[in-house]
């Protein structure tokens, strides 16, 4: 499973296949997609278009369209959240300590957080670079008030994103293609 787990959402746990869907999408559909270069094929030793590579490709633009489609049907602000959520990115281990499971990801994300960086920003109270970066110092400093406050949120309104998935896609298998042995 991705990043949704019992813990962090107790009232709602996603499907298995939305979860498998979300993290590929957001981690892997874009190299999946990618049609190697003629240089890289040359370097490689080996044709850019064999019919295994075409069909691998083929499946994961399907399983893509499927999934962004899904994804349009939603409320934009979900959309972020849930591409928050299921990003895989680098966090210190205090951040992702304070924000479990995807919810430092998330809260890069929100729009409540974004607020918060500007309004920090103007007040000349951040040195902060980037949404990122703010995050980092707020948990670096202490702030704990407001961490608790933003996971507070986040756990709301990321668990309204995945419910929102989840039904768009309904019941089903996953669209993510298999892995080759």
């Amino acid at each position: 499973m991705g990043v949704a787990d019992a813990a962090l959402f107790p009232d709602f746990l996603p499907s298995a296949a939305a979860d498998a869907e979300l993290t590929w999408f957001f981690n892997e559909a874009e190299t999946a997609i990618e049609q190697p270069s003629n240089f890289q094929a040359l370097l490689g030793g080996v044709s850019p278009t064999t019919l295994e590579q075409v069909e691998r490709r083929a499946e994961a633009m399907h399983a893509a369209g499927k999934i962004r489609d899904r994804l349009l049907r939603l409320r934009r602000a979900d959309v972020r959240l849930l591409l928050g959520l299921y990003t895989e990115r680098p966090w210190s281990r205090a951040v992702t300590q304070a924000l479990p499971d995807g919810l430092a990801g998330a809260a890069w994300a929100s729009v409540p957080v974004r607020v918060a960086y500007v309004h920090a920003l103007v007040r000349a109270e951040t040195r902060a670079k980037d949404v990122a970066d703010f995050v980092e110092e707020v948990v670096r400093l202490g702030r704990t008030e407001l961490v608790a406050a933003w996971r507070e949120q986040l756990e709301l309104a990321c668990a309204a994103a995945l419910r929102a998935y989840q039904l768009v896609r309904r019941d089903g298998p996953s669209v993510v293609p298999e892995e080759d042995p």
